[in-house]
């Protein structure tokens, strides 16, 4: 069960050191479906990662080719093909799913209708 976590710089102390223990929660935890898990494991671990104070999970669909990001405070959201994925939560990052599965070298094995 692949899974990344983001923490931004600003949340972390002055004091930290990059080889110890992260003292806080991640802004983003992306998990990516894995053969043998299902969507709807993984939206179980999504509302437990947002239940503890996760601002954003991402959860990445390498068969359907999307990305399903869900919020504390409102529904999820998927994204699939071309349509832009913009988050207030990081500023600046523009991104399709798409782009997503193009740059990590995941074919395209959805065959158009």
């Amino acid at each position: 069960m692949p899974e990344i976590l983001y923490v931004s710089y600003e949340r972390l102390s002055p004091e930290w050191i990059a080889d110890d223990f992260c003292p806080v929660l991640p802004d983003l935890v992306i998990e990516i479906i894995s053969p043998g898990q299902t969507f709807g494991q993984l939206t179980a671990k999504a509302k437990d990662y947002l239940d503890a104070g996760v601002l954003r999970v991402w959860v990445v669909d390498s068969k359907a080719r999307s990305i399903t990001v869900f919020y504390p405070d409102a529904p999820p959201q998927t994204y699939m093909g071309d349509t832009l994925l913009i988050d207030s939560l990081f500023e600046g990052l523009e991104l399709t799913a798409e782009q997503v599965f193009n740059k990590a070298g995941i074919p395209n094995t959805i065959l158009p209708s």
